[in-house]
C-alpha cells in the first residue's frame, strides 16, 4: 500500500441503490437501460418507453444520476458495468444493476469505477456470485459495499482517475480509426 493510502471499506464512501422511480411519479416516457445493454461502459441501446402507451418492465425501477456507477449484480464476469457521464432525461435501469453513488468529498467516482473494473475485483465478485443459492451467479449490493479499498488522498484519486480515462479515451479514438480503415 503507497504512503498515506488508507484502507477502506466501499460501503463507507458510497451510497447503493439511492433512488427509485414510483409510479405514482407520473413519467410521460422512460429512457430504460437494461443489463445487456451495458458493457464495459458502452451503452448498446436504451428502450424509450411512453407510459401509459408502453408497457414499463417491472425491473425499470432505479434512477440514477450523473457519475452514478452501474454494475450487473448478475454473472459480474460478462462485464455489464459503466458509469453514467451522460444521461437521457428520465432514465431508470434495472434493478438487475447495483447504482452505486460515491460521496464525492470521499472518493472520486471514476477511481471508484475503476478500482471495482478491474479484473481481480471482478473475479471476486464472480466468485462470490457463484456461491450464492441463485440458480445463476448473482451478487448482492453489500457484496460491493464490503469490498475493501486502498485509498489515496482525493487528490491522488483526481489524478489517477483523468489518466485512466485519458488512456481509455485515447483507446476509442483509436479503435474508431481503425474501425474506419477496414471499412
Amino acid at each position: 500500500m503507497a504512503k498515506n493510502w488508507s484502507n477502506i471499506r466501499l460501503g463507507d464512501i458510497c451510497q447503493t441503490n439511492k433512488s427509485t422511480y414510483s409510479l405514482s411519479e407520473k413519467w410521460d416516457y422512460v429512457n430504460y437501460l437494461d443489463t445487456g445493454n451495458l458493457t464495459q461502459d458502452k451503452v448498446s441501446d436504451y428502450q424509450h418507453i411512453v407510459l401509459g402507451q408502453d408497457k414499463l418492465p417491472s425491473r425499470a425501477r432505479r434512477k440514477v444520476e450523473v457519475d452514478d456507477i452501474l454494475y450487473s449484480t448478475v454473472r459480474p464476469n460478462q462485464l455489464h458495468y459503466g458509469i453514467a457521464r451522460k444521461l437521457l432525461p428520465n432514465t431508470l435501469v434495472s434493478t438487475g444493476f447495483a447504482v452505486i453513488t460515491v460521496d464525492k468529498e470521499k472518493a472520486n467516482s471514476d477511481f471508484i469505477y475503476y478500482y471495482l473494473t478491474q479484473n481481480d475485483v471482478t473475479e471476486t465478485l464472480q466468485a462470490i456470485g457463484e456461491q450464492s443459492t441463485s440458480a445463476y451467479p448473482s451478487i448482492k449490493p453489500s457484496d460491493i459495499e464490503n469490498l475493501e479499498i486502498s485509498l489515496p488522498t482525493l487528490e491522488e484519486q483526481e489524478v489517477i482517475a483523468h489518466t485512466l480515462r485519458s488512456l481509455d479515451q485515447k483507446i476509442e479514438v483509436n479503435r474508431e480509426i481503425n474501425h474506419h480503415l477496414v471499412a
